[in-house]
């Protein structure tokens, strides 16, 4: 009988112990993340890179990758969050959406958050409040420029220009040798995006001097058809006749292919483009906006592509937030920077890049005035608003006779219809 009660008290204690052990284990791995992103070309990175660290280092948490089609992700993650079914975490997009997902309360305010005095203020307006409050950590920037054709260049005897009037010697001499296409660029209206983004924004900083024009005209302190905006867009206007055949119908991916045929010397494109448009092995360069004049400051557009937020319906903000923090180190700064070549963090630290050709765009910003996009914060929350009326505009003065000051004339009358601080008095 002895036997048995101890054998009874035996059962009894491991019927206790093993329950409470599968609870605990249960309890580590309780917490699951979804991130929300438009990005589902990273999904192999995020999956076989990124999730891993994580999840080594945070063994109570698990992490679900969900990405949606970017031409419907806003409109799906809209219906998501009302529907209380998005996830936990949110890849932001900069400015527009976001901003609306702030003005709703979609979003947590991330003040205070460990990892944020890692980044400038500037790197965290486009997705901040008016009230400069950041909801979304930074976590990549991306920037326009051009890439050259070293073999093409070698032939031709030429280099890298420095000024916009070596620019434009440089494409005459590719004009007048006739065997390429000096520039190629997208000029068709569905990607007429291409024009303000790789085009006036990429040389207009050193005529309106950077973020300061963008606030003067922000504010309703300048116009339009001031000279420094009416002189970026001559600048702009200056590429037309070194552009391709046929360019109002040539689209974005006819001007890649082009370039990477070799029938092209010049592409003006994005930094995102290094693996198609720079593999191993090919002969390219880089170059950023020639300055205005030999002795200028150089300027860098940098973009803000994308960063996270963390959804005010999620039940794991705790968690959420904890994985935002990771998302400010020099750790996932690294990473990110190597696992998707022309994709630049957006933090305070020095990294390195493995790719060479990513590295050289970053070299780019050494040295130079960072500046962002004019038009993208406030002037884009109107209606119609800045960034379809700027392509609108540049379509066509890209594409017809319309000159540099009518370009600037018209974009003028439009914001006095409908963008308060520039209406007449």
């Amino acid at each position: 009988m002895k036997i048995k009660k101890a054998s009874l008290v035996f059962v009894m204690i491991i019927s206790l112990i093993i329950p409470s052990s599968l609870l605990a284990t249960s309890a580590m791995a309780a917490t699951t993340l979804t991130i929300e992103s438009w990005r589902a070309d990273d999904s192999v990175f995020w999956k076989e890179t990124l999730i891993p660290m994580y999840e080594k280092a945070n063994p109570g948490v698990k992490i679900v990758w969900a990405p949606t089609p970017s031409n419907e992700y806003d409109s799906a993650l809209s219906l998501r969050i009302k529907g209380k079914t998005a996830g936990d975490v949110i890849m932001c997009r900069p400015y527009g959406l976001t901003k609306t997902l702030i003005k709703n309360k979609n979003l947590i305010p991330l003040t205070g958050l460990p990892g944020l005095s890692n980044f400038t203020t500037q790197s965290m307006q486009s997705w901040a409040n008016a009230s400069s409050v950041p909801y979304c950590v930074p976590s990549a920037s991306v920037g326009a420029g051009f890439y050259y054709n070293k073999d093409i260049f070698k032939e031709l005897k030429l280099t890298a220009p420095k000024t916009q009037a070596e620019f434009i010697a440089v494409l005459e001499a590719i004009k007048k040798n006739g065997k390429y296409t000096p520039l190629a660029a997208a000029g068709a209206s569905a990607d007429s995006w291409a024009l303000d983004q790789m085009g006036l924004e990429l040389v207009g900083p050193y005529y309106w001097k950077g973020d300061a024009g963008g606030k003067a005209l922000d504010d309703g302190m300048r116009k339009a058809t001031d000279s420094e905006y009416v002189a970026a867009f001559s600048a702009l206007a200056s590429w037309k006749p070194y552009l391709p055949k046929a360019f109002s119908t040539i689209n974005y991916t006819d001007a890649e292919q082009l370039f990477i045929l070799g029938r092209a010397a010049i592409l003006v494109e994005g930094s995102w483009s290094v693996k198609e448009i720079a593999p191993p092995g090919k002969n390219v360069g880089v170059f950023g906006a020639p300055v205005a004049k030999a002795g200028d400051k150089p300027y860098v557009q940098v973009l803000a592509d994308h960063g996270f937020g963390v959804n005010a319906s999620s039940p794991n903000q705790a968690a959420a937030k904890k994985l935002l923090t990771w998302f400010t180190t020099k750790e996932f700064a690294q990473a990110y920077a190597n696992g998707l070549p022309g994709f630049f963090p957006l933090s305070k630290d020095k990294i390195s890049i493995d790719n060479k050709m990513a590295q050289a765009w970053l070299n780019l910003r050494d040295g130079a005035v960072v500046t962002a996009p004019i038009g993208m914060d406030k002037m884009n929350t109107g209606t119609p608003n800045f960034f379809s009326v700027i392509n609108n505009i540049l379509n066509v003065m890209m594409t017809t006779k319309m000159t540099p000051q009518q370009a600037a004339a018209d974009l003028q009358k439009s914001l006095e219809t409908w963008y308060p601080p520039q209406k007449k008095k």
